[in-house]
C-alpha cells in the first residue's frame, strides 16, 4: 500500500492526476491518495499503516525552506502543500520508508534532505531546452544521460533515455545525503537516488507517470518502487 501526497486548492479540496495512481496499480501497488494533516505526528501515524511514499509534482516550493526570499514573480507556491508534503517527506525519512519523488516532489525532497533549488530556471540557468515542453506529456522532448550503475539505469537499462519535462524548478544544490544519477545536457539535474545503506529513495525530475501512459517500458520505475514496499 503506497501513499501518494496529493495537490490542495484549499483546505476543504484534494486533487490528484490519475496518471499516479494508474501507473501504482498497474505496477502491482494499491495507491492510497494521502489526507491533509496537521502535524508530524499525524503524519507518521498515516505513513505507519503503509509501505512507501510517492512524492507527486505541482506547485513551485517555497524557497524559504531552503533560507532564500522569493526571487521574482515567477514563483508561485502554495504553502498549505509545503507544509504538508514536507511533513509527510520527514515521517517517510524517519521510517526508513520507500519514497518516489517526482517533479516537485524530487525537488521538495532535496529540500527536505538539505540541499536548495533553482527558483526560476529560465533565468537561472538559461537554456536551449524548454524544460515546460508545453506539449502531451505521454511523449518524451529531450534526452538525459544516466549515470552507469544508478538506481535508475539498473531500472530501465539504458544510459540515454528520452523524457518528458514540465518544471520551473530544479534542484541546485544537491543533499549530501543523494548521488545525482542523471542530468539533462545543459546540466539541469534529471534523477539522483538516495546514499545511505538500506534505504530507497528515487528522485525523477521527468514525469514517468505520463510516459507510461504511451510506453510500457516506463512502468518499470514504478514495479522497482512497488517491489522496494513489499
Amino acid at each position: 500500500m503506497i501513499g501518494v501526497a496529493s495537490g490542495y486548492s484549499s483546505a476543504m479540496v484534494t486533487t490528484l492526476n490519475r496518471s499516479y495512481t494508474d501507473a501504482i496499480y498497474r505496477a502491482g501497488g494499491i495507491p492510497v491518495i494521502l489526507p491533509q494533516v496537521n502535524n508530524a505526528a499525524e503524519a507518521s501515524e498515516i505513513l505507519s499503516h503503509l509501505d512507501g511514499l510517492l512524492l507527486s509534482g505541482g506547485e513551485d516550493m517555497a524557497p524559504a525552506y531552503y533560507g532564500e526570499s522569493v526571487l521574482n514573480e515567477t514563483v508561485s507556491v502554495n504553502a498549505h502543500r509545503d507544509t504538508i508534503d514536507v511533513l509527510y517527506a520527514e515521517a517517510a525519512l524517519q521510517g526508513n520508508k520507500p519514497i518516489l519523488a517526482i517533479c516537485r516532489g524530487e525537488q521538495l525532497l532535496n529540500v527536505v534532505l538539505g540541499g536548495s533549488l533553482y527558483q526560476d530556471l529560465p533565468s537561472q540557468n538559461p537554456s536551449d531546452i524548454a524544460h515546460r515542453q508545453g506539449s502531451d506529456l505521454r511523449f518524451p522532448s529531450h534526452t538525459i544521460s544516466v549515470l552507469e550503475g544508478s538506481m535508475l539505469h539498473k531500472i530501465l537499462g539504458e544510459k540515454s533515455l528520452n523524457v518528458n519535462t514540465s518544471h520551473h524548478q530544479a534542484v541546485k544544490v544537491p543533499s549530501d545525503k543523494v548521488a545525482v544519477t542523471a542530468l539533462a545536457p545543459d546540466g539541469v539535474v534529471e534523477a539522483y537516488e538516495g546514499v545511505e545503506r538500506g534505504e530507497w529513495i528515487l528522485g525523477v525530475q521527468f514525469h514517468p507517470e505520463q510516459l507510461v501512459r504511451a510506453d510500457d517500458k516506463w512502468l518499470a520505475i514504478f514495479k522497482a518502487f512497488v517491489k522496494a514496499c513489499k
